[in-house]
């Protein structure tokens, strides 16, 4: 992952997710399989036979894991610095569409425009995208404390 990628995964919405792994939060076994066609990126050739990926790797890249032949996983990273309005709203109403929600970190966030934005506001990500220098310079502090 890049350091201007902000990266989520799409989970499905479960009851009681509170009570979960994070393994079983990102995980799509046994759940309803969405549809792994989305018209905002273009497709890609994956790095593996098991993963559709859309999006270049270092750009805004979305990745369906499969197991088997069965979804397990989809990974999302969204490139800040290039970011469009238009496929950053395709990205969260296609959430909302196959019934998903946003993982970041361990944070859930339900799948609306100002959720998620304001997640990356406060992105990693997003503080390097701002001012790359004074992000770099707060690790090496980081690092030498």
């Amino acid at each position: 992952m890049a350091i201007w990628q902000f990266q989520c995964n799409i989970i499905p919405a479960r009851v009681n997710i509170d009570k979960l792994s994070r393994d079983e939060i990102i995980s799509w076994k046994g759940e309803m399989q969405p549809s792994h066609e989305i018209t905002f990126l273009e497709q890609e050739k994956s790095w593996s036979k098991d993963i559709i990926q859309y999006g270049k790797p270092d750009e805004t890249c979305i990745e369906f894991v499969y197991v088997e032949n069965i979804l397990d996983e989809i990974d999302c990273r969204l490139d800040l610095r290039r970011l469009t309005k238009t496929k950053f709203i395709l990205l969260v109403e296609y959430v909302q569409e196959i019934g998903a929600m946003f993982l970041v970190g361990d944070m859930v966030y339900a799948p609306k425009v100002e959720n998620l934005l304001e997640a990356m506001k406060n992105s990693k990500a997003n503080q390097y995208c701002k001012k790359p220098m004074n992000y770099i310079f707060s690790l090496k502090e980081t690092l030498e404390e």
